[in-house]
């Protein structure tokens, strides 16, 4: 029997963007994995999700056990010839919420994502686009895996009120020469946050970066790289924070097999950071130094495991990012992992932020028709000191465990029941919550 188009998670992105999602800091020309057959596709899927959580918004104390039920509509639709694909999608609802010692309302269905991905390949080069959108109620309890596909992570604040927090990210590159020893590649990338509402607590930021590499194929397993990097980042904080990051680096790519490829670099960073101090505009970071990056890629028929990271002396302090994502293709499911340490603006004043993370996904199939999923996630949040302000908050850590089972009834038309368990520790907030949740969705090919 064919399985069903399941009805996408609530807060998942739709597939376009999956299936269209670059890189943010890696390889430019990423590969799409499982490319759908040319022509065109439209599909949506309508779901209804109906849930029970003694703790919707991890307060402490719990005020009481709320109720919604959520009716969502997700549409995708992709166009694909030999050398273009367009993709367009959007996740929206309405929310029928009962929540504790409120009033029961019709709200917007928290979040609803949009995005937009376009991908031309000639002879010798390849251009590819991606625009995404996420509006979501700022107290929202969100999972603790935070981020957009290989994009900039959240930070985990929980913020208060009545506000909407909208978030617009765009990747947009470009690279010549593919069929030469001589390449070149220019990517831009850019991150917006903003607030419906005026509060000191939620702090809007934007964060741009220009990328630049020129890659020279030395032997027919080894390259060489060159790039360049530049970032600005603006928080509208009271101290009106700019942060600007230039950076050189040259590095080796190493391939001896089409399943496996190892790349290392050394690289020159500087970082300027300016904020008002008593009104004036004065510069409270000014630090340079070298650094060392990595990266990796393995990939086998039922086995990927890909890897970056990056240590710098371009900071207060020397710091590390970079994430593992690896995923195995099981005789009746999959196992899927991630450990991620990045550095990020946090929204609850405009400091930087830390959030180190680790998360794990086993899906497996019990029939034709049935599967067994498990989905854990757990991350840590440590604002920065930057000796500027003494606002930085506690350490943040949450953690989410859902487990669940699905049914597909019809080919088109799949159930799925389950309970998360999500928790969130902020001194002095110990808080946790129980949900347990039945969603029914129903899948329409209009366009094939």
């Amino acid at each position: 029997m064919r399985r069903a188009f399941k009805a996408p998670p609530i807060g998942a992105p739709s597939l376009t963007a999956l299936l269209l999602a670059g890189s943010a800091g890696g390889a430019f020309a990423q590969a799409i994995l499982e490319t759908p057959p040319d022509g065109s596709s439209l599909s949506a899927t309508i779901s209804e999700r109906f849930e029970a959580n003694d703790n919707y918004r991890l307060d402490d104390p719990s005020p009481g056990t709320t109720y919604y039920a959520d009716t969502r509509l997700a549409v995708d639709y992709l166009r694909q010839t030999d050398n273009q694909s367009f993709a367009l999608g959007f996740n929206t609802g309405l929310r029928a919420l009962w929540e504790a010692e409120e009033d029961f309302d019709f709200v917007l269905a928290s979040p609803t994502s949009a995005n937009l991905g376009y991908q031309n390949e000639w002879a010798n080069g390849v251009f590819n686009a991606i625009f995404t959108y996420r509006q979501r109620q700022v107290d929202y309890t969100i999972d603790p895996d935070p981020a957009i596909p290989d994009g900039t992570p959240d930070d985990l604040n929980q913020l208060r009120g009545n506000s909407r927090e909208m978030r617009y990210d765009a990747d947009v590159g470009v690279v010549w020469g593919t069929a030469t020893r001589s390449s070149y590649e220019l990517r831009f990338l850019g991150t917006r946050i903003d607030y419906t509402e005026d509060d000191p607590d939620q702090v809007a930021r934007t964060t741009l970066q220009g990328q630049g590499a020129w890659n020279l194929q030395l032997t027919p397993v080894l390259a060489s790289s060159i790039t360049l990097d530049y970032l600005n980042y603006n928080a509208e904080n009271e101290a009106k924070t700019e942060l600007d990051r230039g950076q050189v680096g040259a590095g080796v790519i190493y391939t001896p097999s089409e399943v496996l490829t190892l790349g290392a670099g050394i690289d020159y960073a500087k970082r300027k950071r300016t904020d008002l101090v008593d009104g004036e505009r004065e510069t409270t970071d000014n630090s340079s130094g070298p650094g060392v990056n990595g990266n990796f890629r393995y990939i086998l028929p039922d086995f990927v495991l890909t890897g970056n990271g990056e240590w710098t002396t371009a900071a207060p302090t020397d710091r590390f990012f970079g994430n593992i994502r690896g995923v195995y293709a099981l005789p009746r499911g999959r196992i899927a992992g991630r450990v991620f340490q990045n550095y990020t603006g946090s929204s609850g004043g405009g400091n930087e932020a830390r959030v180190t993370g680790a998360g794990l996904q086993l899906v497996r199939d019990i029939n034709e028709v049935s599967s067994f999923g498990v989905d854990f996630s757990y991350a840590i949040q440590v604002d920065v000191e930057d000796g500027v302000n003494d606002t930085a908050g506690p350490d943040i850590k949450r953690m989410a465990l859902t487990a669940s089972y699905s049914h597909d009834l019809t080919a088109y038309v799949s159930a799925e029941m389950g309970y998360t368990y999500q928790s969130r520790d902020e001194d002095p907030t110990n808080a946790s919550s129980n949900a347990v949740y039945f969603q029914i969705g129903r899948a329409f090919d209009v366009l094939r």
